[in-house]
């Protein structure tokens, strides 16, 4: 695999689209080295799902029964509803919608101990959230965590990490290079970040691969999608479908 640079978009409308989410790894651990697996993780839907919540739109992801039986499933969900968006899951997958029309997404505080997948996602929502945010439970990944939150702080972002806990004071960021600490669902994150944050520059995706090439053919049509879709239910109106 072969890492590229790629010049992640800005956002021209508030992403609104239906996404069947790519796994963006080519095999699962144990299985030949070129046999490719596309069932996406927790991490992967997340970032289609962030992509919703910071450019005030709607995604709906229609695979969702793929990643809900992942114990960090309700965690994002819970951290989504919280952080200000509409979160509910149908027969058709999971609709994430954001409540604000001006993008404002509250602060966070929340423990990761069990789930080191939405590290990633959850570091880059609460940098772009309007509220300083909590997150605990990280020393287990603290070399992984570490890397995340010098990339952020490269790009401008204000970090207090004591190597299990990470408190992230938003800050207006500017533009440069992420590359999720060399994990591609992680890298991935640079594309939610530059949604809304300009020149901003991946890596670590492995853009010749297949997967690579599948995560950008998604992201661009949701991009360009514009579609109709209603919101969800917030957790505070309707309960979570199971």
């Amino acid at each position: 695999m072969t890492e590229q640079i790629w010049e992640a978009p800005l956002a021209r409308i508030p992403m609104r689209a239906t996404v069947t989410v790519p796994r963006l790894l080519t095999a699962r651990p144990g299985t030949p080295a070129d046999v490719e697996v596309y069932a996406p993780t927790i991490a992967d839907a997340a970032v289609f799902l962030a992509a919703a919540a910071v450019t005030t739109g709607t995604v709906v992801v229609r695979n969702w029964e793929a990643v809900a039986r992942d114990a960090s499933a309700n965690t994002l969900r819970e951290a989504l509803a919280t952080m200000g968006t509409y979160v509910v899951r149908s027969a058709e997958g999971l609709t994430c919608t954001s409540r604000s029309t001006s993008g404002h997404l509250s602060g966070i505080e929340v423990d990761l101990t069990a789930h080191p997948d939405l590290i990633a996602p959850l570091i880059v929502l609460c940098a772009l959230a309007d509220d300083p945010s909590t997150l605990r439970g990280l020393g287990s990944h603290a070399a992984y965590t570490g890397r995340l939150l010098a990339e952020l702080q490269g790009l401008g972002g204000l970090v207090d990490w004591d190597g299990d806990v990470a408190r992230i004071f938003p800050q207006p960021l500017h533009g440069g290079e992420w590359d999720g600490a060399g994990v591609p669902a992680a890298a991935a994150l640079g594309a939610v970040l530059a949604l809304v944050v300009p020149n901003m520059r991946v890596s670590g995706l492995a853009l010749d691969t297949a997967t690579g090439r599948a995560f950008l053919a998604e992201w661009r049509s949701a991009l360009e999608a514009d579609e109709h879709i209603l919101p969800g239910a917030t957790r505070g109106t309707v309960p979570y479908y199971v």
